[in-house]
């Protein structure tokens, strides 16, 4: 009470005063959750001004009560009361016409700005008006009156509190239906001209709610991408996945060993690999399914390990590169796995421990299309 007194002595008492709810506004908790619907209750004050055909207003008043339903966190409808209050001079006479009006509106409003703690929305929507004019200007005429219609334009914006509190202010427009509103017939009417009347409406208040629905996590996303509503479950990162896919790379095995199937056995109890042991084999000319001269050799040791331990099971795993057709790349790869389980069937290793399978040109293993063009060797016992 001392600062306002102090700032009322001072020159620009309402700049200062102005100044003081904003800093005391700014300093405050800030609220700015989201919901997913709700119901809530508006009341507050009002200062109404006539766009018709009076030259000057005095000292206008009303009040508002209204009822909103919230949908989400954007769409609102609302129920509104208001009673206001029109004292005004002529531009044709010293009486001074007055308007006491009683309006219901029905208002959809659509939240443009709801991720801060003042929160911003449009609307638009209709009312019911019913008014007492008082020393009207002939031809118009005194008494109560209803049947008018006015249109809503509406623009406003809500300070989030805390859950269940807002201060809400709102400017709107709203044009009547004739040019009996503001007790004087003329030619000067409504805002966008013509000779009906209109008038605007500037109000303060507050919104309780009485019901909130589920938050929401909307404001959230920026952040990072997540469920709306907050119901998605957190994100499990598959560990085993990505080892498997570390050590199972093929450009690796390529670039930094020479094992042969041999290897397979010391990684076959090896529980650190959880996707089996994996192992490069040869690979092939372009289109062709035949074992090369250079590769007999290889496959030869290979045999020989494979009957020294007659408990290993393997897959052999053939490809192909991306060149030809999809089903065509997978019937060569089965040609090329075939072709490397002949050869170690040929060489004294029982059929039934060896699976030949193709996989097209999936799995590539480097950008060099020779090293996929390949039969590789999965330990499966």
């Amino acid at each position: 009470m001392l600062l306002v007194i102090h700032l009322y002595k001072k020159e620009g008492f309402m700049k200062k005063l102005q100044l003081l709810i904003l800093l005391v506004l700014l300093s405050s908790a800030s609220f700015s959750q989201t919901y997913l619907n709700g119901w809530g209750i508006g009341f507050g004050v009002s200062s109404p001004r006539m766009f018709g055909d009076v030259s000057s207003e005095y000292f206008n008043f009303g009040g508002h009560l209204s009822i909103n339903r919230y949908f989400d966190q954007f769409s609102s409808v609302r129920v509104k009361l208001d009673y206001l209050s029109f004292t005004s001079s002529s531009v044709i006479s010293t009486s001074a016409p007055s308007t006491k009006s009683y309006n219901i509106g029905f208002d959809y409003l659509y939240g443009i700005s709801v991720c801060y703690p003042v929160k911003i929305y449009l609307g638009t929507g209709v009312s019911l008006l019913v008014f007492n004019v008082k020393h009207a200007q002939a031809p118009a005429r005194n008494g109560l009156q209803s049947g008018e219609i006015g249109i809503n334009f509406i623009g406003g914006a809500k300070y989030s509190i805390n859950r269940e509190w807002d201060l809400h202010a709102e400017f709107a427009f709203h044009q009547t239906s004739t040019d009996r509103f503001d007790g004087v017939y003329a030619a000067n009417g409504g805002l966008f001209g013509g000779t009906l009347d209109s008038y605007i409406t500037s109000e303060l208040g507050f919104i309780y709610y009485f019901q909130r629905g589920p938050e929401t996590n909307f404001c959230d996303l920026p952040q990072g991408i997540t469920n709306v509503y907050n119901q998605a479950p957190a994100t499990v990162v598959d560990y085993d996945k990505i080892r498997c896919m570390i050590d199972t790379s093929k450009a690796d095995l390529i670039a930094k060993t020479d094992k042969r199937i041999g290897d397979l056995l010391g990684a076959r109890n090896e529980k650190n690999t959880p996707c089996g042991a994996v192992l490069i084999g040869i690979n092939f000319s372009v289109d062709k399914a035949e074992i090369k001269p250079e590769n007999y050799s290889i496959l030869a040791q290979d045999a020989s390990v494979l009957i020294s331990n007659p408990d290993m099971k393997v897959e052999i795993a053939g490809y192909a590169d991306i060149d030809g057709t999809d089903e065509a790349n997978i019937i060569l790869s089965e040609k090329r796995a075939e072709s490397v389980k002949n050869y170690l069937v040929a060489k004294g290793v029982d059929p039934s421990r060896l699976i030949a399978k193709g996989y097209g040109e999936g799995f590539p293993i480097s950008e060099n299309k020779f090293f996929n063009r390949r039969v590789d060797f999965k330990l499966i016992k």
